[in-house]
Protein backbone atom coordinates (compact mmCIF):
# COMPACT_ATOMS: atom_id res chain seq x y z
CA UNK A 1 0.00 0.00 0.00
CA UNK A 2 1.33 3.44 -1.29
CA UNK A 3 0.81 6.48 1.12
CA UNK A 4 -1.29 8.58 0.66
CA UNK A 5 -0.37 11.30 -1.35
CA UNK A 6 -2.37 14.42 0.65
CA UNK A 7 -1.75 13.61 3.76
CA UNK A 8 1.70 12.76 3.63
CA UNK A 9 3.03 15.06 0.86
CA UNK A 10 6.56 16.69 2.01
CA UNK A 11 7.24 14.10 4.25
CA UNK A 12 9.43 12.14 1.47
CA UNK A 13 11.58 15.20 0.16
CA UNK A 14 12.26 16.38 4.21
CA UNK A 15 13.67 12.76 4.98
CA UNK A 16 15.90 12.51 1.68
CA UNK A 17 17.68 16.08 3.00
CA UNK A 18 17.81 13.99 6.21
CA UNK A 19 18.84 10.90 5.81
CA UNK A 20 22.05 10.32 6.21
CA UNK A 21 21.84 11.73 9.74
CA UNK A 22 19.19 9.20 10.71
CA UNK A 23 21.38 6.71 13.11
CA UNK A 24 18.27 5.09 15.39
CA UNK A 25 14.56 4.76 15.47
CA UNK A 26 13.52 7.95 18.09
CA UNK A 27 15.40 9.76 14.99
CA UNK A 28 13.02 8.49 12.91
CA UNK A 29 9.66 9.61 15.32
CA UNK A 30 11.18 13.29 16.31
CA UNK A 31 11.67 13.63 12.20
CA UNK A 32 7.55 12.66 11.93
CA UNK A 33 6.77 14.88 14.48
CA UNK A 34 8.77 17.57 12.96
CA UNK A 35 6.93 17.02 9.78
CA UNK A 36 3.81 17.06 10.48
CA UNK A 37 4.03 20.48 13.01
CA UNK A 38 5.40 22.15 9.74
CA UNK A 39 2.72 20.75 7.75
CA UNK A 40 0.40 22.50 10.35
CA UNK A 41 1.76 26.00 9.60
CA UNK A 42 4.48 25.71 12.02
CA UNK A 43 8.32 27.21 11.52
CA UNK A 44 11.53 25.82 12.90
CA UNK A 45 13.11 28.15 14.80
CA UNK A 46 16.26 26.33 15.02
CA UNK A 47 17.37 24.06 18.30
CA UNK A 48 17.58 24.52 22.06
CA UNK A 49 15.27 25.94 24.94
CA UNK A 50 15.40 29.60 24.18
CA UNK A 51 12.46 31.49 25.02
CA UNK A 52 13.07 34.54 23.52
CA UNK A 53 12.85 35.34 19.69
CA UNK A 54 13.10 38.00 17.41
CA UNK A 55 10.08 39.46 15.77
CA UNK A 56 12.01 39.68 12.75
CA UNK A 57 12.48 35.95 12.62
CA UNK A 58 10.49 33.83 9.98
CA UNK A 59 11.95 30.18 10.88
CA UNK A 60 12.52 27.15 8.44
CA UNK A 61 10.84 24.16 7.29
CA UNK A 62 14.37 22.01 7.80
CA UNK A 63 15.70 21.01 10.78
CA UNK A 64 18.25 22.36 12.17
CA UNK A 65 22.29 21.31 12.36
CA UNK A 66 22.74 18.71 15.14
CA UNK A 67 19.09 18.06 15.74
CA UNK A 68 19.46 14.79 16.98
CA UNK A 69 22.75 14.82 18.29
CA UNK A 70 21.93 15.42 21.94
CA UNK A 71 20.82 12.79 24.75
CA UNK A 72 17.33 14.27 24.17
CA UNK A 73 15.25 16.32 21.42
CA UNK A 74 14.71 20.19 22.17
CA UNK A 75 13.55 22.63 19.28
CA UNK A 76 11.73 25.34 19.14
CA UNK A 77 9.05 26.63 16.47
CA UNK A 78 6.82 29.56 15.95
CA UNK A 79 3.05 30.05 14.15
CA UNK A 80 1.04 33.24 14.52
CA UNK A 81 3.90 35.09 16.38
CA UNK A 82 3.28 32.46 19.36
CA UNK A 83 6.79 30.37 20.95
CA UNK A 84 7.01 26.67 20.93
CA UNK A 85 9.14 24.12 22.54
CA UNK A 86 9.00 20.79 21.86
CA UNK A 87 11.15 18.36 24.32
CA UNK A 88 11.60 15.06 23.08
CA UNK A 89 12.68 12.65 26.14
CA UNK A 90 14.12 8.59 25.60
CA UNK A 91 13.39 6.15 28.27
CA UNK A 92 14.25 2.30 28.43
CA UNK A 93 11.44 1.73 25.52
CA UNK A 94 9.58 4.48 25.37
CA UNK A 95 9.90 8.35 23.78
CA UNK A 96 8.11 11.21 25.79
CA UNK A 97 7.26 14.12 23.39
CA UNK A 98 6.16 17.53 25.22
CA UNK A 99 4.98 20.69 23.42
CA UNK A 100 5.12 23.80 25.21
CA UNK A 101 3.47 27.48 24.61
CA UNK A 102 5.58 30.10 26.16
CA UNK A 103 2.62 32.92 26.37
CA UNK A 104 0.45 30.81 28.68
CA UNK A 105 2.55 27.64 29.88
CA UNK A 106 -0.04 25.13 28.12
CA UNK A 107 1.79 21.90 27.46
CA UNK A 108 0.43 18.53 25.16
CA UNK A 109 2.28 15.70 25.52
CA UNK A 110 2.43 12.28 23.75
CA UNK A 111 4.29 9.12 24.57
CA UNK A 112 5.22 6.14 21.98
CA UNK A 113 6.74 2.75 22.40
CA UNK A 114 10.13 2.94 19.98
CA UNK A 115 10.11 -0.88 18.83
CA UNK A 116 6.33 -1.21 18.22
CA UNK A 117 6.40 2.46 16.43
CA UNK A 118 8.88 2.31 14.08
CA UNK A 119 10.18 -0.86 11.95
CA UNK A 120 12.87 0.61 10.01
CA UNK A 121 15.23 3.67 10.13
CA UNK A 122 15.29 4.08 5.84
CA UNK A 123 12.92 3.97 3.51
CA UNK A 124 9.32 4.61 2.38
CA UNK A 125 6.94 6.04 4.66
CA UNK A 126 4.91 3.05 4.85
CA UNK A 127 7.77 0.45 6.24
CA UNK A 128 9.32 2.95 8.80
CA UNK A 129 5.87 3.86 10.32
CA UNK A 130 3.47 1.20 9.20
CA UNK A 131 1.16 2.72 11.35
CA UNK A 132 1.45 6.70 10.35
CA UNK A 133 -2.15 7.26 9.75
CA UNK A 134 -2.90 6.88 13.65
CA UNK A 135 0.33 8.59 14.50
CA UNK A 136 -1.00 11.81 13.05
CA UNK A 137 -4.33 11.87 14.70
CA UNK A 138 -2.41 11.18 17.84
CA UNK A 139 0.14 14.06 16.98
CA UNK A 140 -2.82 16.01 16.00
CA UNK A 141 -5.20 15.48 19.17
CA UNK A 142 -2.47 14.87 21.84
CA UNK A 143 0.10 17.15 21.14
CA UNK A 144 -1.12 19.98 19.12
CA UNK A 145 -4.49 20.72 20.19
CA UNK A 146 -4.11 20.90 24.01
CA UNK A 147 -2.00 24.27 23.00
CA UNK A 148 -3.00 25.64 19.48
CA UNK A 149 -6.54 24.19 18.04
CA UNK A 150 -6.46 22.62 14.70
CA UNK A 151 -9.27 23.52 12.64
CA UNK A 152 -10.37 20.48 10.56
CA UNK A 153 -10.36 22.39 7.27
CA UNK A 154 -10.09 20.03 4.33
CA UNK A 155 -7.30 21.48 1.94
CA UNK A 156 -9.47 20.39 -0.88
CA UNK A 157 -12.59 23.04 -0.55
CA UNK A 158 -9.97 26.33 0.45
CA UNK A 159 -9.27 28.57 -2.37
CA UNK A 160 -5.68 29.36 -2.48
CA UNK A 161 -2.62 28.84 -0.31
CA UNK A 162 -2.23 32.01 0.24
CA UNK A 163 -5.64 32.54 1.64
CA UNK A 164 -5.39 29.73 4.56
CA UNK A 165 -4.22 30.27 8.04
CA UNK A 166 -1.70 28.09 9.00
CA UNK A 167 -4.22 25.83 11.75
CA UNK A 168 -6.44 25.72 8.80
CA UNK A 169 -4.36 23.34 6.69
CA UNK A 170 -3.75 20.49 8.63
CA UNK A 171 -6.77 17.98 8.03
CA UNK A 172 -7.94 14.99 10.39
CA UNK A 173 -6.64 11.92 8.39
CA UNK A 174 -8.56 9.79 10.21
CA UNK A 175 -11.53 12.04 10.17
CA UNK A 176 -14.53 10.70 8.22
CA UNK A 177 -16.42 13.22 6.07
CA UNK A 178 -20.64 13.24 6.54
CA UNK A 179 -22.18 10.81 3.83
CA UNK A 180 -22.75 12.81 0.68
CA UNK A 181 -26.72 12.65 0.36
CA UNK A 182 -28.47 12.70 -3.67
CA UNK A 183 -30.33 15.47 -4.57
CA UNK A 184 -34.15 15.47 -4.13
CA UNK A 185 -34.53 16.97 -7.16
CA UNK A 186 -35.23 14.61 -9.93
CA UNK A 187 -34.00 15.14 -13.44
CA UNK A 188 -35.45 14.00 -16.75
CA UNK A 189 -33.93 11.49 -18.09
CA UNK A 190 -32.89 11.48 -21.59
CA UNK A 191 -32.62 8.12 -23.19
CA UNK A 192 -30.19 9.13 -25.76
CA UNK A 193 -27.93 10.16 -23.14
CA UNK A 194 -27.69 7.05 -21.54
CA UNK A 195 -28.71 4.46 -24.08
CA UNK A 196 -27.73 1.19 -21.30
CA UNK A 197 -31.00 2.24 -18.97
CA UNK A 198 -33.27 1.88 -22.24
CA UNK A 199 -35.60 -0.93 -20.12
CA UNK A 200 -34.29 -0.97 -17.03
CA UNK A 201 -37.43 -0.46 -15.15
CA UNK A 202 -38.86 -3.41 -16.65
CA UNK A 203 -36.30 -5.42 -14.38
CA UNK A 204 -38.04 -4.24 -11.31
CA UNK A 205 -40.73 -5.72 -10.48
CA UNK A 206 -42.63 -3.40 -8.89
CA UNK A 207 -41.49 -0.67 -11.11
CA UNK A 208 -39.85 1.27 -8.43
CA UNK A 209 -37.96 3.59 -10.43
CA UNK A 210 -39.13 5.65 -13.68
CA UNK A 211 -41.63 3.64 -15.77
CA UNK A 212 -43.49 0.48 -14.91
CA UNK A 213 -43.15 -2.69 -13.33
CA UNK A 214 -44.11 -6.59 -13.82
CA UNK A 215 -46.67 -6.63 -10.70
CA UNK A 216 -48.79 -4.88 -9.07
CA UNK A 217 -47.75 -3.11 -5.71
CA UNK A 218 -50.75 -3.02 -3.20
CA UNK A 219 -49.18 -0.27 -1.36
CA UNK A 220 -48.54 2.15 -4.47
CA UNK A 221 -50.45 5.27 -4.82
CA UNK A 222 -49.63 5.78 -8.38
CA UNK A 223 -52.84 6.93 -10.76
CA UNK A 224 -52.65 3.48 -12.49
CA UNK A 225 -52.51 0.55 -9.52
CA UNK A 226 -54.36 2.64 -6.92
CA UNK A 227 -56.29 1.26 -3.74
CA UNK A 228 -58.05 -2.52 -4.07
CA UNK A 229 -60.21 -0.63 -1.37
CA UNK A 230 -61.90 1.00 -3.91
CA UNK A 231 -60.24 4.54 -3.76
CA UNK A 232 -58.86 4.56 -7.37
CA UNK A 233 -59.09 3.25 -10.32
CA UNK A 234 -58.64 -0.43 -10.69
CA UNK A 235 -58.43 -1.46 -14.29
CA UNK A 236 -62.23 -1.84 -13.92
CA UNK A 237 -65.58 -0.24 -15.22
CA UNK A 238 -66.06 2.20 -12.51
CA UNK A 239 -64.92 1.06 -9.06
CA UNK A 240 -65.14 -1.73 -6.81
CA UNK A 241 -67.22 -1.41 -3.59
CA UNK A 242 -65.67 -0.72 -0.70
CA UNK A 243 -64.06 -3.22 1.08
CA UNK A 244 -64.24 -5.85 -1.87
CA UNK A 245 -60.74 -6.31 -1.14
CA UNK A 246 -59.13 -6.58 2.27
CA UNK A 247 -56.25 -4.13 2.61
CA UNK A 248 -53.09 -5.04 2.15
CA UNK A 249 -54.12 -8.16 -0.37
CA UNK A 250 -52.61 -8.57 -3.56
CA UNK A 251 -54.18 -7.99 -6.41
CA UNK A 252 -53.54 -8.10 -10.06
CA UNK A 253 -55.50 -5.52 -12.62
CA UNK A 254 -57.77 -7.17 -14.71
CA UNK A 255 -58.05 -4.18 -17.55
CA UNK A 256 -56.78 -1.44 -18.37
CA UNK A 257 -56.97 1.18 -15.44
CA UNK A 258 -59.37 3.97 -14.82
CA UNK A 259 -57.90 6.87 -16.13
CA UNK A 260 -60.29 9.30 -14.75
CA UNK A 261 -61.33 8.24 -11.16
CA UNK A 262 -63.88 10.94 -10.40
CA UNK A 263 -67.00 10.17 -10.95
CA UNK A 264 -68.94 12.38 -13.55
CA UNK A 265 -72.40 12.55 -14.77
CA UNK A 266 -73.87 10.35 -17.76
CA UNK A 267 -72.92 12.33 -21.15
CA UNK A 268 -74.13 11.55 -24.37
CA UNK A 269 -72.33 9.62 -26.67
CA UNK A 270 -69.86 11.04 -28.38
CA UNK A 271 -69.46 10.78 -32.56
CA UNK A 272 -67.63 7.78 -32.97
CA UNK A 273 -70.76 5.87 -30.40
CA UNK A 274 -72.88 6.58 -33.59
CA UNK A 275 -73.75 5.13 -36.77
CA UNK A 276 -71.69 6.38 -39.74
CA UNK A 277 -74.17 9.00 -41.86
CA UNK A 278 -76.65 7.50 -44.34
CA UNK A 279 -76.70 4.46 -42.59
CA UNK A 280 -80.11 3.45 -41.73
CA UNK A 281 -79.13 -0.13 -40.48
CA UNK A 282 -75.35 -0.66 -40.85
CA UNK A 283 -75.82 -4.62 -40.32
CA UNK A 284 -77.96 -5.16 -43.28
Amino acid sequence: MSSNPKFVFGFELLQKLVDNDICKKEDVIILFVHWYIIKCGFKCLGYGDVKLFDTSERGSELLPENWNKGPNYTLRYLIDGKLFLLYGIKSDEDILINLLRIDNNNIGNIQFPIEQTVNKLHGPLEELIPSYLTIMHRIRKELLEPVFPIDSVDMSTQTSTSERKPRDICPDPLRVDPPQRPSSVSQPWNPEADPRRVGSSDLDPLGRGRGGGMIYDPFSRVPWGMDPRGIGGLGVPGRLPHGAVPPGARFDIFGPPDLNPVPRRPQNPDNDELPPPGYDDMFM
